[in-house]
């Protein structure tokens, strides 16, 4: 059986322990001590990082009565040596943050519209709260986070007990009962919250910093919140001051303006936009007149125009073939495109009864490719781009004998 340190101060940064056993987990060392102060994974809160006689420790895990560290090497130390254990700081104390932020923001949660929190879960990043509610507004979202904030604000204590026994349970009016039964810890913030817990937290609310909810999303009939607290909020707020700050000068107006200027600034581009269409429209219904006017003209009536694109956007090459054969009633298109690949597009005005569609099935070949549409419209895809000549040659010499 292994004595939970963290469990009595979650502020131990260095203990002294016996070694108990000294294991393998999936082939890595592992050693289970009298005592301990490294976390185990549980109750959404990661395990401990740090040193156990400078030897890392890489997981922590629990195991019914024993907490079970595995090492990143052996120890050398023989069982009921003593050892020396160093936690992790930093890590240690940002659980710390989040976790009793978490109890702040559920208590918040509860308070304000009895909503229960279903799971949590303290992630690298970010922390995620699945709630009992089926919408959260904007409005609601702001509300918690004020009411969450101004408990650690006033800077409550923060007591960490254990209790036994049902009428005991029942006494203290618990935010959720906890379904396992015997000796079970609580974590009491000072006229706010009482919930059940093993996690460590910190002596007083004000230690949280504060709590930001950055997203949230519909999950089933449950809403999961994202949220951060102390050092993790103070970055992503000093993260996103530099960046509007940075844009502001670029843009030369204040921060406080600035979402005033990207909506104008959407609202220009949107107009650019289509400004930028209608011309495109009429530069492809130039290029449409002048292909027709210098194409070649076969037995006096049918105008052919043979084409091949180098590296061109083939969406527009089809937009110019659509205009092509709407403004001209006896012209054949035969395009090439040499753009990620082969490509080939061949179509006829709709008075002429040419079958386009069986054309470049045949004339697919030479590019190694497959392709098909309607009668008058087909294209088609292929490897081999040093094929697209042969291909249009092809056409143009049998596209006669596809007559519908």
């Amino acid at each position: 059986m292994t004595k939970r340190l963290y469990y009595q101060d979650s502020y131990l940064k260095e203990f002294k322990a016996k070694v108990l056993k000294k294991i393998k987990i999936d082939n890595q060392p592992a050693v289970v001590l009298d005592e301990t102060a490294f976390y185990p994974t549980s109750g959404g809160q990661p395990y401990d990082k740090g040193v156990i006689q400078d030897v890392p420790v890489v997981e922590v895990v629990e195991e019914g009565d024993e907490i079970i560290h595995i090492l990143k090497e052996e120890l050398k130390e023989k069982i009921i040596s003593e050892v020396v254990g160093k936690i992790d700081w930093e890590r240690r104390f940002d659980h710390m943050q989040q976790h009793l932020g978490q109890h702040i923001l559920s208590g918040a949660l509860m308070e304000l519209w009895s909503v229960e929190t279903v799971s949590f879960h303290l992630g690298e990043e970010v922390c995620t709260l699945d709630i009992a509610k089926e919408k959260l507004s904007e409005e609601e979202a702001k509300k918690a986070e004020e009411c969450a904030n101004e408990i650690i604000f006033d800077n409550r204590p923060v007591k960490c007990y254990f209790v036994e026994g049902e009428e005991e349970l029942k006494r203290l009016n618990l935010r959720k009962v906890p379904e396992k039964t015997g000796k079970i810890r609580i974590i009491e913030v000072e006229d706010f919250d009482l919930s059940a817990c093993g996690g460590t937290h910190c002596r007083a609310t004000g230690e949280v910093g504060m709590i930001k909810i950055t997203k949230w999303e519909k999950r089933g009939e449950k809403i999961r919140l994202e949220f951060i607290c102390g050092r993790r909020a103070w970055k992503d707020y000093f993260w996103k001051n530099e960046a509007i700050k940075n844009i502001s000068n670029k843009l030369t107006i204040k921060d406080s303006e600035l979402g005033e200027a990207i909506d104008r600034m959407l609202e220009d581009r949107k107009e650019i936009g289509k400004e930028l269409k209608e011309f495109k429209e009429k530069l492809q219904e130039y290029e449409a007149k002048r292909l027709i006017d210098e194409s070649s003209l076969r037995d006096s009536r049918i105008k052919i125009i043979n084409k091949v694109f180098e590296e061109d956007n083939f969406q527009e090459v089809k937009e110019l073939v659509q205009k092509i054969i709407n403004l001209d009633e006896s012209v054949i298109v035969l395009f090439g495109v040499k753009s990620g690949g082969a490509k080939i597009l061949f179509a006829c005005s709709r008075a002429l009864k040419y079958d386009m569609n069986r054309l470049i099935r045949e004339a697919g070949k030479f590019i190694e490719g497959r392709g098909g549409g309607a009668p008058n419209f087909a294209q088609a895809g292929g490897k081999r781009a040093e094929g697209i000549e042969d291909a249009l040659n092809y056409a143009l010499e049998h596209f006669q004998e596809f007559i519908i």
